[in-house]
């Protein structure tokens, strides 16, 4: 298909001064929000190689620190999002295929792009590859879809990638607080216990929807029960905690899947069972096994299997997540939506540790 269109619009990062004293914006010296500007002249990206698909973005989320991330500042474009939705404008050959069906020229999609790859999605048009890509949830709007991706994909891989928990069955279902009080409860009650740390955080929320889907038992702590009980329930919780509650625990939980780091990371160590699992997906905490081990926190723990990752982009795993929404068992949250030429002040909100659930989405007007 041919576009007419060449240019479009994009944030980008405003390189900084380059004067003497000025340093390059790096993950070392990140850019503050106010270097994001809306370019309205940028060239559309281009098909280069088989598989890669031309996707008109409608929209994008905004990921709280991702001014602080190394690949920001990877490559000249200098721009940001990985997370869109939105609908594919061109293909570079015919055999891109989703669930068996080859994806076409106006299908509606959703996805996240790689740490390293080539598609922006804070920009009216992204180049994707077929594995960063899948039809969206048919009953998710644009906002919501965008949501999805990252967050979804990262609770998922930390929970079936790297815990090895089962993947749950679609015709599954949740079980209900009628069936955790009654007495043949006990026939199908979960036996493994699962903590998340900031639970009602975005990746958060969907370790506790899997979590509950999977059948695990659920203990989400948060900064504030009084605020959060209502919310982290809805999802599946089985329990709801703050931090401070788990300051007598010892050797509690057979999972822990923690999206905060710091100091409650730290902590993690002493509640974990000895021969249990503990995942980090906290950005800043890359390389905190080593870290803690020589600070002497994981003492004891030596059979832990403790470790950190960066989410991958996974069409395989998209389509199932899709499926999950569909059915009513994932849900995703739009905390705010801003227009496009409001980015700075997204990513101002996003970094706002207080956000309320959900995710802060950039909605591009399509021309």
């Amino acid at each position: 298909m041919a576009m007419r269109q060449t240019k479009m619009r994009a944030v980008r990062i405003q390189r900084a001064s380059d004067a003497v004293e000025s340093m390059p914006y790096s993950a070392d010296n990140p850019a503050p929000p106010s270097a994001l500007h809306l370019e309205n002249e940028v060239p559309i990206p281009q098909l280069e190689q088989p598989g890669e698909i031309l996707i008109r973005v409608h929209a994008a989320t905004v990921t709280r620190d991702e001014l602080t991330w190394p690949e920001t500042y990877q490559s000249d474009r200098l721009s940001l999002g990985h997370d869109f939705a939105g609908e594919v404008v061109s293909v570079f050959d015919n055999n891109i295929l989703d669930n068996g069906q080859m994806l076409r020229i106006g299908d509606y999609v959703y996805g996240m792009t790689a740490a390293t790859g080539k598609g922006s999605t804070w920009a009216e048009f992204a180049v994707v590859s077929a594995n960063e890509v899948a039809r969206k949830p048919a009953n998710l709007d644009w906002a919501s879809s965008a949501t999805v991706p990252m967050s979804a994909l990262t609770a998922w891989q930390a929970l079936y990638v790297h815990a090895g928990v089962t993947e749950p069955d679609p015709t599954f279902r949740p079980i209900t607080n009628h069936e955790a009080n009654s007495s043949i409860s006990k026939k199908i009650s979960p036996l493994v216990k699962l903590l998340v740390t900031g639970a009602s955080g975005a990746v958060g929320s969907y370790l506790v929807q899997l979590g509950a889907l999977s059948r695990l038992h659920v203990t989400t702590a948060s900064s504030s029960k009084a605020r959060n009980a209502g919310f982290l329930r809805s999802l599946g919780g089985d329990q709801v905690v703050e931090y401070e509650d788990l300051l007598d625990k010892r050797n509690e939980y057979d999972i822990i899947i923690d999206t905060v780091g710091g100091q409650y990371l730290e902590s993690c160590w002493r509640l974990v069972k000895d021969e249990g699992c503990l995942i980090t997906v906290d950005s800043s905490s890359l390389g905190f096994v080593e870290k803690h081990t020589t600070l002497l926190l994981a003492g004891g723990k030596e059979k832990v299997k403790a470790l950190d990752f960066i989410v991958e982009p996974s069409n395989v795993q998209l389509k199932k997540i899709a499926t999950l929404a569909e059915l009513g068992l994932l849900k995703g949250f739009v905390a705010q939506a801003f227009p496009f030429n409001k980015a700075c002040e997204a990513y101002e909100m996003a970094s706002k540790r207080q956000t309320r659930e959900g995710k802060i989405v950039l909605l591009m007007q399509v021309s």
